[in-house]
């Protein structure tokens, strides 16, 4: 499982990602966050991985229908409220098969989980997506996404906290 962390890379952090599992870290100086207010945002090229947080559903399906990003997370903050009948995370059908066709990733940011007030809201909406991702076949990336060092969190809390998500009501 890599990790991506959302802070400037020093020698500390990378220390200490290692001792949390992590084979490989991706800090803020290996990746590009893309902040994208416009779909204009969006068609810039850059070298780097790319990863963006869409504030809409519209730049939700242009980031990942006609946009060079790597990365889409965050997602399940896009509505304010869920629909009476469904949970609205953001994902649907057919933003799926577009992920798994374009082969862009979908990513889960436990430090939302973290810095949320509502969290049971949010881990609904994630369940929700990761279902449709595991039924369209979209990669998922499961990762830390912390804005500070304090929020880091280790593989193995990882991977047990993405096993609860995953398992079924009975």
């Amino acid at each position: 499982m890599d990790n991506i962390i959302l802070l400037k890379k020093t020698k500390e952090l990378e220390d200490l990602c290692k001792s949390l599992g992590f084979e490989k870290t991706l800090f803020l100086d290996d990746i590009k966050v893309i902040d994208a207010k416009t779909n204009k945002d969006l068609l810039k090229k850059y070298t780097q991985f790319t990863i963006v947080k869409p504030a809409t559903e519209d730049l939700l399906r242009f980031a990942l229908e006609k946009s060079k990003v790597n990365l889409v997370y965050g997602m399940e903050s896009i509505h304010p409220k869920d629909s009476v009948h469904y949970v609205r995370g953001g994902l649907d059908q057919i933003t799926c098969k577009i992920a798994a066709e374009k082969g862009k990733i979908i990513g889960f940011s436990f430090s939302d989980i973290l810095n949320t007030k509502n969290s049971a809201k949010l881990l609904g909406r994630m369940r929700a997506n990761l279902k449709l991702c595991k039924k369209y076949g979209v990669k998922v990336l499961f990762g830390n996404f912390s804005l500070h060092k304090e929020d880091i969190r280790s593989k193995k809390d990882l991977v047990a906290f993405l096993r609860t998500l995953k398992k079924r009501k009975k």
